[in-house]
């Protein structure tokens, strides 16, 4: 119970009401967000919302919370519930973040933040203006091992930093027929840019720090998808995306993402120095269904100290783990760190690390890589 004094400055927990979670156990709310917030004692989650009275009530019943409501304007004019969780589809995230800030609440919005950049950008002056605190569902840089590498790069483990390498690739589309609402969320989420890319680019930058300068190509690879009508449907967005660029200090990244992939390669990074190197890799598969694709958890780390020396697997010192043994491991366990480096971040009155802020520098990377592509020209950021 110690733990709750942390919380906030009157050793009550954060009081969570949430906006996306349902009684479907694949829907990402219900899969990494409920079971992170139950388990840190920082927080506390005591509503839901949904669409309606009968979807509430459902996903209130499947995760033991307290309240539901079938009205979402009810859920944040309470005034008993400090934070708005709002892990929906990016197509209601200014819609929903807006009237929560009007509010008065803390607000956490998922990746894709807003649908554009204007959204992201009003939703960020919104917050400062009303003067909450915000966060953005950028949750993999929090993982224990990004925290790990980013020490190890750090502290010089592959001496000066030369090269990195990075690929991703999600099969899910390729594989399976998809539901037309899903391929109106592809489209309008731009999912190949904004969701593999603004997921890996986010944490290749935890890794390894911000691009400087960039090039790239972006093209239509999968042109048609199979719905479950049994129809074929066109796909307009962009999802074979190749960029090169510099990082401060000269070291140079090439990366590729597929959104749209015969092959399913969660995430893939190698850091290369003078001294060493660090590797970043699959550590096993998941079926298609089983997985979320912005967000890979079951990877293994290898290094080799020195040049010529053969890699050897490295583990993440459980120091590195700094939330309850009770969080489920795989996908709730970068989501609790997140949340709670967001409850620190509040009580101490210190910048959160992925506030709405940093989620505008998101944009602004992913629209400097579509000028990129457009123009063919480098572009300085």
């Amino acid at each position: 119970m110690a733990d709750r004094a942390v919380a906030t400055g009157n050793g009550a927990p954060i009081r969570v009401g949430i906006v996306g979670a349902s009684a479907d156990p694949w829907a990402w709310a219900s899969t990494a967000h409920v079971p992170a917030l139950k388990a840190l004692p920082e927080l506390e989650l005591i509503a839901v919302a949904s669409r309606n009275q009968a979807n509430a009530d459902a996903a209130a019943a499947a995760h033991g919370i307290l309240r539901a409501y079938g009205d979402y304007a009810e859920m944040i004019g309470q005034s008993d519930i400090d934070l708005i969780c709002v892990s929906t589809s990016s197509i209601h995230h200014h819609a929903l973040v807006m009237p929560a800030i009007a509010a008065g609440k803390h607000v956490f919005c998922e990746w894709p933040f807003g649908e554009t950049m204007a959204q992201a950008v009003e939703m960020r002056d919104a917050a400062r203006a009303r003067g909450v605190r915000t966060l953005v569902g950028l949750q993999t840089r929090y993982a224990p091992m990004v925290a790990y590498v980013r020490d190890l790069v750090a502290q010089g483990y592959v001496g000066e930093l030369w090269s990195t390498i990075f690929n991703r690739a999600n099969d899910q589309t390729a594989r399976k027929d998809v539901t037309p609402e899903y391929l109106e969320f592809l489209e309008r989420a731009n999912a190949g840019l904004r969701i593999l890319g603004g997921h890996g680019l986010d944490t290749l930058a935890a890794y390894v720090g911000e691009f400087v300068d960039i090039q790239a190509y972006m093209e239509i690879g999968l042109k048609e998808l199979r719905l479950t009508t049994g129809e074929r449907a066109t796909v307009r967005h962009k999802d074979q995306i190749v960029l090169q660029g510099r990082l401060a200090g000269h070291a140079i990244v090439s990366a590729t993402l597929k959104q749209n992939s015969p092959t399913y390669r969660p995430f893939h990074l190698e850091i290369s120095g003078s001294r060493g190197a660090l590797v970043i890799t699959t550590a096993d598969d998941l079926l298609p269904a089983a997985r979320h694709p912005g967000v890979p958890y079951n990877l293994a780390l290898y290094g080799a100290p020195a040049l010529g020396e053969a890699f050897a697997p490295l583990a993440v010192p459980a120091s590195y783990d700094r939330v309850p043994a009770s969080v489920p491991r795989g996908q709730p366990v970068d989501v609790a760190h997140m949340y709670r480096d967001f409850a620190r971040s509040l009580v101490g009155g210190t910048p959160c690390a992925t506030d709405f802020d940093h989620g505008v520098r998101r944009h602004e990377l992913l629209a400097a890589v579509v000028r990129a592509a457009d123009t063919g020209e480098r572009q300085r950021l």
